[in-house]
């Protein structure tokens, strides 16, 4: 199997680099298990030493990581350099304040590191996802697999060379370049502890299924429903500026983005051509340069899947506002996007959205959102947009979903709510991959 690089700008490609071998892998697997033991007992000063020099590596070499995301990846170069940045604060936060959340060595009960963990990464963010759970792992004495999406060969290379230039021990992280068949008897491996995984459920079941087979503990990062309800009373302001940046971050690519924009009739028309408006401006461009304001989607496959859902919704009866129309010329481009009148039944609505495309649904009344949105839930977030608090908390206390945010964008929520534990502080637990070990000892 190969693993095959394409520059989403253009649709060209880069390069080609061939997946691991049988042999490679256990390779692999046997010097990150010897190092496992060996990290486990390692001070928390030489952990934290680890990552202050990863942070240093990131910082210095942020403009050539910034680089590979976008020409792998098609991110706006501005959002790639902020993930980049991201990352090395993520790497200082556990460096300094990583010993302090884990128990005294001599301490009664203390957190045991599990030993080698397979972090199985989605392609949104190809650094962050990947950095917001190794620094705190690390910190805690594991060892780390990591698998990324099979788009991203050149940016799993790059996280490689960062550790291997920060001295990390031989053998602590890998980044694996292996088929999906490869990572199912990763997992069946007895020398792979535990897993953490992010992306769509539908991948997230079967990687948990087979976590479950062996009993052994997962975390899961699921792509979520999110939604925006705009009342009659809204600042149309604030709403539309939420709107923009929680539907078209990232060329729309991301896991937790609203799906869709709830509004009612006294303020619909307004909120439509606010945000048509400043839509018309986005222009497809050169991901590479600070003047392009959306950048090309990471694959072509995701691109045609994105039409597709389009089509199925002209066709039953929504309006396009805006774009909505593939592009000509090279890559892998589609314009920023408003469809109007779509119905909660819509494939369009229902499923998740990887791309800039937003979805207006007139609401006549309160009762009506709350019918609308009865069967969403529980797993999500809305968030809802007035002048009146009480109203809004009424509603908010209404509706089936997780975490209900009045005035407040979903971006700006408290962390991951469907699993208690994974998020402290807004940072990934420290002790996620620990075992928590009483010693009793009597006279």
């Amino acid at each position: 199997m190969e693993f095959i690089s394409y520059h989403p700008a253009t649709g060209t490609e880069v390069t080609r680099l061939q997946a691991l071998s049988a042999n490679e892998l256990e390779q692999r697997l046997q010097q990150n298990q010897q190092a496992a033991q060996t990290w486990r007992q390692s001070s928390t000063s030489d952990r934290s030493a680890l990552l202050n020099r990863l942070a240093s590596l990131l910082s210095a070499n942020r403009e050539r990581l910034a680089l590979c995301i976008t020409r792998e990846m098609g991110k706006l170069l501005s959002e790639a350099l902020a993930e980049v940045d991201r990352c090395a604060l993520e790497c200082n936060y556990f460096a300094t304040h990583g010993p302090a959340m884990l128990p005294l060595a001599r301490s009664m009960n203390t957190c045991e590191p599990m030993g080698s963990v397979l972090l199985l990464s989605s392609w949104r963010f190809p650094l962050w996802q990947v950095f917001r759970v190794l620094a705190p792992t690390l910190m805690a004495g594991n060892a780390v697999l990591l698998k990324l999406a099979e788009n991203l060969p050149l940016c799993a290379r790059e996280i490689e060379t960062l550790l291997a230039d920060a001295e990390a021990p031989k053998g602590l992280v890998f980044s694996l370049l292996i088929s999906k068949p490869q990572v199912a008897t990763l997992i069946a491996d007895a020398r792979v502890k535990a897993l953490a995984f992010s992306g769509n459920r539908q991948d997230a079941s079967q990687v948990a299924a087979l976590a479950g087979q062996q009993l052994k503990p997962i975390i899961l990062e699921l792509d979520e429903t999110e939604l925006q309800i705009i009342l009659d009373d809204a600042d149309l302001d604030l709403a539309v500026a939420a709107a923009l940046r929680s539907r078209f971050r990232n060329a729309g690519q991301l896991g937790h983005a609203a799906r869709g924009f709830m509004v009612t009739p006294g303020i619909a028309e307004q909120f439509v051509a606010r945000l048509s408006a400043q839509l018309a401006e986005w222009q497809p461009g050169d991901p590479s340069l600070y003047v392009s304001t959306l950048g090309p989607l990471a694959t072509r496959l995701q691109r045609d899947d994105l039409q597709q859902q389009v089509q199925a919704a002209l066709a039953d009866g929504a309006q396009a506002v805006v774009g909505c129309q593939l592009p000509t010329g090279a890559g892998w481009y589609y314009p920023a996007s408003l469809l109007d009148r779509v119905r909660p039944d819509m494939a369009v609505f229902r499923r998740q959205l990887s791309g800039p495309l937003a979805c207006v649904l007139r609401a006549p009344n309160q009762d009506a959102i709350l019918d609308m949105c009865q069967d969403l839930g529980p797993d999500g977030t809305v968030s809802i947009w007035t002048r009146d608090m009480t109203q809004g908390e009424q509603l908010a206390r209404q509706l089936p979903f997780a975490t209900c945010l009045v005035n407040r964008e979903p971006c700006q929520g408290s962390g991951y709510q469907s699993r208690p534990g994974l998020m402290t502080d807004g940072h990934f637990s420290i002790r996620a991959f620990c075992h928590i070990k009483r010693l009793l000892v009597s006279a």
